[in-house]
């Protein structure tokens, strides 16, 4: 391991796996890079000279499963995408995607989940501002980070006049201050800046506008010279990446009372409870050791796309031509239904799961469950296989006869359409 400097306004250490007498022999043949990043806490920041954070964390881990040698470079966020649209950079992170930065680079799979919030300076309760958010062209002060994520949709969205401060401090001093009516952030980054201001919660009124999911992106000329390390990356993130994010209060209770119901119902129908058991008369249960081996072929074809036979004979099976009807029925607010026995095998899915086993899955627990009007709600997490982020809905499927859970359902809901405001 060696360290590599690039200097672009700040110096920052990237990592390279190749010896130092051999690196610019081999930079041709690894695909060696560099990407461009600005400091963003707590995704890329700098502590004694380094550049850490998370993404950058995720990044060291792609990178060393992958046997790339690599380096970050510092800037602005606007310059370093400029650098890529010219050529002079490999790539830069973390990004939203954009149709604009699609005609000159190629996204990853995302890394990060932003949740960008609208924060404005308190309200009293019953302000009919309360639940106001600011509209284009509604003479508002709108605020964001120049050259940032924010700043460019604000921009896509038809707001004008949006000023643009260089930092989050700044940003939120300017909230504060009463100078900006409104500033588009993401929530993480306004709650670090908040607090090494010394500012308190009660200061501030904060509603969800959208989340933005957060991509590193490459240039078209380096995909072009190595077109493999793009796959290799993706296929790799999922286990580099460990952090869910976990569900507030208000998004619990809006799954709760508005996504939930229809699970629950969608679990209890006859036609779902006769397909179910359809699917359970008369099936052989495989030993533990064939299990295995049925799930690892499973879990091998599917990180690429691919079904396995005993996948391909589930996918055309009645019960998951059912579950396909129900995803379509509600719209894109779901990515993925799937039905798990009580051994936790799939015996219905509407879209192939990136494994066949469930009993190792948190879900499983629902096969268990004494109170059949249960139902776990997991943490949001980013899922390959859908490249969506989800939170997973699963209820037990009980026969309506014996009282008995033959199964359980689980449904991904996919939370950047079931959780926006207007949805």
């Amino acid at each position: 391991m060696i360290a590599t400097v690039v200097v672009c306004l700040f110096v920052t250490v990237g990592i390279a796996n190749t010896a130092t007498a051999q690196a610019s022999d081999n930079d041709a043949q690894d695909g060696f890079l560099i990407l461009q990043t600005n400091l963003h806490p707590p995704y890329q920041e700098l502590q004694n000279g380094m550049l850490s954070g998370y993404s950058v964390s995720v990044l060291n881990c792609v990178f060393e499963r992958i046997d790339v040698g690599y380096g970050f470079a510092i800037a602005p966020r606007q310059r370093n995408r400029e650098m890529v649209r010219n050529g002079r950079a490999d790539g830069f992170f973390l990004a939203r995607i954009s149709e604009t930065m699609d005609e000159y680079a190629v996204a990853t799979n995302p890394l990060a989940l932003e949740k960008w919030m609208w924060v404005s300076s308190a309200i009293k309760s019953d302000d009919p501002r309360v639940s106001r958010r600011p509209k284009p062209g509604d003479f508002t002060t709108v605020g964001a980070i120049l050259g940032s994520n924010e700043a460019e949709w604000l921009t896509e969205q038809g707001y004008t006049d949006v000023m643009r401060v260089p930092s989050i401090a700044s940003l939120v001093g300017q909230v504060a201050a009463g100078r900006v009516e409104y500033a588009l952030v993401d929530k993480n980054s306004f709650e670090i800046a908040r607090n090494e201001l010394g500012m308190g919660a009660d200061k501030f009124m904060v509603q969800f506008e959208r989340y933005a999911p957060l991509v590193v992106y490459f240039s078209n000329s380096y995909v072009a010279a190595f077109p493999d390390i793009l796959d290799k990356l993706n296929a790799v993130l999922e286990f580099c990446e460990t952090r869910p994010m976990r569900l507030e209060p208000w998004e619990r209770d809006a799954i709760e009372q508005t996504q939930l119901p229809t699970v629950r119902q969608f679990a209890s129908s006859p036609e779902l409870v006769a397909h179910v058991q359809d699917q359970l008369a008369g099936a052989e249960q495989p030993k533990e050791d064939q299990k295995h081996l049925i799930d690892a072929e499973w879990k091998a074809l599917a990180r690429s796309g691919q079904s396995s036979d005993t996948a391909a004979e589930i996918l055309l099976n009645d019960l998951s031509e059912h579950l396909r009807r129900f995803q379509s029925s509600v719209g894109n607010q779901v990515a993925e239904a799937f039905v798990f026995d009580v051994h936790g095998q799939i015996i219905g899915m509407s879209r192939l799961t990136s494994d066949f086993d469930q009993s190792d899955e948190a879900q499983f627990q629902m096969i268990e469950s004494i109170n059949r009007d249960q139902a776990l709600i997991a943490d949001i997490w980013y899922d390959a296989s859908t490249r969506t982020f989800l939170s997973q809905i699963t209820v037990p499927v009980v026969d309506p006869d014996t009282g008995r859970t033959m199964a359980a359902l689980t449904v991904g809901l996919n939370v950047s359409a079931a959780l926006r405001p207007d949805s």
